[in-house]
């Protein structure tokens, strides 16, 4: 397995089990984290402390999260994972998602490293 897909792995177990600074260690302090959703959502965060609350929100936004890599790709310092996201909400949110729905959401997530920890995080879904 090649150096960035082990970290992409260690980064989704981090997120599975709600390890928010987990998943910021593995990150530059300048990471750039971003979204692009299908139902023309998009975010674009620079920087760990802004993901830190990103990634917070979304941990008390659903409950049983888990988050599943169907495929990895990767190639030097560049990967992309196909993944399958599910939770059940906690609260009201967009698109008429209602507390206690389950949601599922298939995306790829691209991820970019330079000394062993990523500089680029984005989720397409």
């Amino acid at each position: 397995m090649s150096e960035i897909s082990t970290l992409v792995r260690k980064y989704v177990d981090r997120y599975n089990s709600g390890d928010v600074e987990g998943m910021l260690a593995l990150c530059h302090d300048d990471v750039v984290f971003e979204t692009v959703a299908s139902l023309g959502g998009e975010m674009r965060i620079d920087g760990k402390d802004d993901m830190r609350d990103i990634l917070i929100a979304t941990t008390r936004a659903f409950r049983g999260r888990s988050h599943k890599i169907i495929s990895l790709i990767s190639e030097a310092d560049r990967a992309a994972a196909e993944t399958m996201f599910s939770g059940v909400a906690t609260a009201e949110l967009a698109h008429d998602v209602r507390e206690g729905d389950t949601v599922s959401i298939r995306g790829v997530t691209v991820f970019e490293r330079r000394d062993d920890k990523f500089v680029r995080i984005s989720d397409y879904s």
